[in-house]
């Protein structure tokens, strides 16, 4: 990390015990977080771990004032709900949950508070009214993901010039994943790239979306953002790109580390540690409806020189530059 981003990333910090509000927590009281992830512990538990070192610095730690109650569905969608009712069941003070899984918290509840750790789109997802007052039980952090995908449409340019046809994995039960679709077209079509867009639902609309891709042979593969299903499934994802000789990009670091080419997005641990603010705040007796979404602040650019080399691309000295982390 260079020197500017160390420097924001430290005034953040003092920003989230600046912004608190004066009232401490009650003293004595132990208070209850539940939250619930789409994918599996072991891949979640960098991102949790971020939330809850942000929480402990605003006071709140667990084992002495906090219990922190959650769950993992695997990479299955469809155990999201049973999972929410499991800790709604436990009383807790907050709930917290990417985008997708707050959407099925919001129509369990609207009276217990939501902290959305990482979402694309809250208001297209009917959660707040607006990023500025949510005007619901609902507010957290919200990661751009139409901005970054026409991005990563760019860097697809930079490092294949000759890209002709472009595959799009996009989950459609994302909210908002249309109006990711419509900022994805509009960048591929500016590189006078087709697109050929794959929703895919679960893990098996996944494998016939890579064994359609087998047939028709894109240039390159972008992962629609904000899915958690996808998210849990970055590795088979990567593997199967590169079995089919074709490179994968979408997400940020996490996907290039399991073997996709690049990655731009901002930053997830960045983005859970942000989480704690407005989690915090509620906990101290702030109404969720009042507190405005958090925006990104930083983006992380990374690239996996190893799976360049297997699919004999050149990264432009260019893009080298500009990437957060090269993976060799």
């Amino acid at each position: 990390m260079n020197t500017r981003r160390r420097l924001l990333r430290s005034l953040g910090a003092v920003a989230l015990v600046a912004a608190l509000p004066l009232r401490a927590q009650q003293p004595g009281r132990v208070y209850r977080i539940g939250s619930v992830y789409v994918a599996a512990e072991a891949t979640t538990r960098p991102y949790e771990d971020s939330f809850l070192a942000g929480m402990r610095e605003l006071g709140f730690e667990v084992g002495k004032n906090l219990v922190y109650d959650t769950r993992h569905c695997d990479g299955d969608f469809n155990r999201v709900a049973a999972a929410v009712d499991e800790v709604i069941a436990l009383k807790p003070d907050l709930l917290v949950g990417i985008e997708q899984v707050a959407s099925i918290m919001k129509n369990k509840t609207s009276t217990i508070p939501i902290v959305l750790s990482y979402s694309t789109d809250p208001v297209a997802a009917g959660l707040v009214k607006s990023l500025r007052q949510p005007g619901t039980n609902v507010t957290g952090v919200a990661n751009l993901a139409e901005a970054t995908g026409a991005k990563q449409v760019e860097l697809f340019g930079e490092l294949l010039p000759r890209m002709k046809k472009m595959a799009l994995i996009l989950d459609p039960t994302v909210p908002g994943a249309s109006n990711i679709e419509q900022h994805i077209r509009v960048a591929a079509r500016a590189r006078k790239a087709e697109l050929v867009v794959y929703p895919v639902r679960d893990r098996s609309a996944l494998e016939q979306a890579f064994a359609a891709m087998e047939r028709k042979r894109p240039d390159a593969v972008l992962i629609g953002g904000g899915s958690g299903m996808l998210f849990g499934n970055g590795r088979f994802m990567a593997e199967s790109a590169l079995r089919l000789k074709v490179p994968i990009a979408g997400g940020g670091k996490e996907q290039v580390e399991v073997g996709g080419l690049f990655g731009y997005s901002s930053s997830l641990s960045h983005g859970f540690r942000r989480a704690a603010l407005p989690a915090a705040r509620i906990l101290k007796g702030a109404n969720p409806a009042n507190l405005p979404v958090e925006q990104p602040t930083e983006f992380e650019l990374a690239i996996n020189f190893k799976t360049a080399k297997a699919l004999g691309i050149k990264v432009p000295q260019s893009i080298l530059v500009r990437a957060d982390r090269v993976i060799e």
